[in-house]
């Protein structure tokens, strides 16, 4: 592998044929289910060898957590990824077991086992290699090859984690290291939808989309698929398939290039993110070097910035910075702000929970002003407030209160016929 984050380079010595699979939480939530990805999981086997990647059973994660919160308010984080990271290892061992029960030769790994290697960076570290050479030499003796997901290990052998939805990540980056051209995740819904079904019941499967519109969609609130997995899917052209591990017939949906996509589909999806505030650092100095100082002295605690806007008032030379980080991250931006406050001589910091955001996701957006139209007159027209906006070529995401969510989110799908097939000439 290439020494880069997040990053894999291609090795032609696995196994013909191998298949990739991955299986979330749900799928593994209990003995039975696993029996049944185990079903799975032989029907692939039979005409290949499969590497196959696990999440941890059901809501382990966040019992790990809560575990955790018991001990101290601010557990430590190398500590904290060395707990979580048992719940990984808890359902590949239960795989393996029961794999080689019913005659399967199987054999498990730890993320340090096989050599996952990440940056020091607890709770949130990205891939910088990985070490074929085991799972390699697992296949001689062994049909299927099972391997937590989520962690991984730094050079120093601290175990560390990938952050939610990591194990999507663990499965594509050793696709990528093995040099498997495609990669089954497995989670409880049939694929990707046009927005969430259960929030709007009229979504419609997407049978092949771009890598581009599932990374906005995933990083905008959707939930199928982690981004991270989606970018390094695309770095190396391993194509996706998402699909239902309770309907394992099913197709599913597909995530490439998009050569042989619907062009003509501006808008091709709906997301709702609940999970960000927003924070406003106000009357500070118009000058420059000040955004930079705010930024970075976020960047420096790894806080990621998503929306963010600056409001200039001529009148008193100052402005005011707001932007949106993610809900576990705002205590500790309002500490880092109140501090930078001081320093700048600012006024105040101002928070705001009652965020929700709206998107719209697309490869279509870009040079289209009449999506933006539309969607805010249907907002508009129905009472929504519109707090703040954000666009880039592939999305528009509007934040709104968190009451008024899903009501935009559903007369946005409606305004852009997402429930319907789309044709040529939309």
């Amino acid at each position: 592998m290439t020494n880069q984050r997040d990053g894999a380079a291609r090795t032609c010595s696995s196994p013909p044929g191998l298949s990739v699979l991955k299986f979330g939480g749900t799928s593994v939530k209990n003995i039975g289910r696993i029996q049944h990805v185990a079903g799975i999981v032989d029907s692939w086997r039979q005409s290949a060898p499969a590497l196959v990647v696990v999440s941890a059973m059901g809501d382990t994660t966040d019992y790990l957590l809560k575990l955790a919160r018991q001990c101290s308010s601010d557990p430590d984080r190398r500590e904290l990824d060395l707990l979580m990271s048992t719940g990984e290892q808890i359902s590949m061992a239960l795989l393996a077991m029961v794999l080689r029960y019913a005659g399967i030769r199987a054999k498990s790994f730890t993320a340090s086992q096989v050599g996952i290697f990440t940056e020091t960076v607890h709770s949130s570290a990205r891939i910088i290699d990985v070490k074929t050479d085991k799972i390699l030499q697992a296949f001689a003796d062994n049909e299927v090859v099972v391997v937590a997901g989520f962690q991984g290990v730094t050079a120093d052998g601290d175990v560390t984690t990938l952050g939610r939805g990591g194990s999507d990540t663990t499965a594509v980056a050793l696709a990528a290291a093995i040099g498997a051209p495609r990669c089954h995740i497995y989670t409880d819904v049939d694929g990707v939808y046009t927005a969430d079904p259960n929030v709007i019941p009229e979504a419609r499967l997407i049978k092949q989309i771009s890598y581009e519109e599932v990374v906005e969609m995933s990083r905008l609130g959707a939930r199928v698929i982690h981004p991270r997995a989606v970018e390094l899917a695309r770095r190396h052209e391993i194509a996706l398939r998402i699909r239902n591990t309770f309907k394992p017939h099913h197709e599913g949906s597909l995530i490439d290039g998009g050569k042989d996509m619907e062009i003509h589909r501006a808008v091709s999806g709906v997301a709702i993110d609940t999970d960000h505030a927003r924070v406003a650092i106000m009357d500070v100095p118009d000058r420059p070097g000040v955004a930079g100082k705010i930024v970075k002295a976020l960047a420096d605690r790894h806080i990621v910035i998503d929306m963010i806007m600056q409001a200039f008032h001529p009148t008193t030379g100052l402005s005011s910075i707001t932007f949106t980080v993610h809900r576990s991250d705002l205590d500790q931006t309002i500490g880092i702000l109140q501090q930078v406050k001081e320093e700048l001589g600012a006024k105040e910091v101002l928070a705001d929970t009652d965020v929700a955001k709206v998107s719209v996701i697309g490869a279509g957006l870009s040079g289209r002003p009449g999506i933006a139209a539309k969607l805010f007159a249907t907002l508009g027209d129905d009472g929504i407030n519109i707090k703040m906006i954000a666009t880039s070529e592939m999305r528009l995401t509007c934040v709104v209160g968190t009451a008024d969510a899903e009501r935009a989110a559903r007369l946005a799908h409606q305004a852009f016929d997402l429930d319907k097939a789309p044709s040529p000439d939309r």
